[in-house]
């Protein structure tokens, strides 16, 4: 297991981790949102394919319809 850090609280995580999966497991739908790894953006193409390390900083920020 590793610890990793989602929108300001620990999460215990496989190893291995693709960001996909940390986001499926989190039951957070892909819709509208964006994703930063240590403030870095990941485009959505890479999610499957970006491990997760321990000690990273996910920021996931969702869209808002509003005016």
């Amino acid at each position: 297991m590793i610890t990793v850090t989602v929108n300001q609280k620990t999460e215990q995580i496989q190893e291995n981790t693709s960001l996909q999966k940390l986001i499926d497991e989190l039951n957070i739908s892909s819709n509208g949102i964006a994703i930063a790894i240590n403030q870095n953006i990941i485009k959505r193409d890479n999610w499957t394919s970006q491990r997760l390390l321990s000690g990273d900083n996910i920021l996931i920020i969702k869209a808002t319809q509003g005016g």
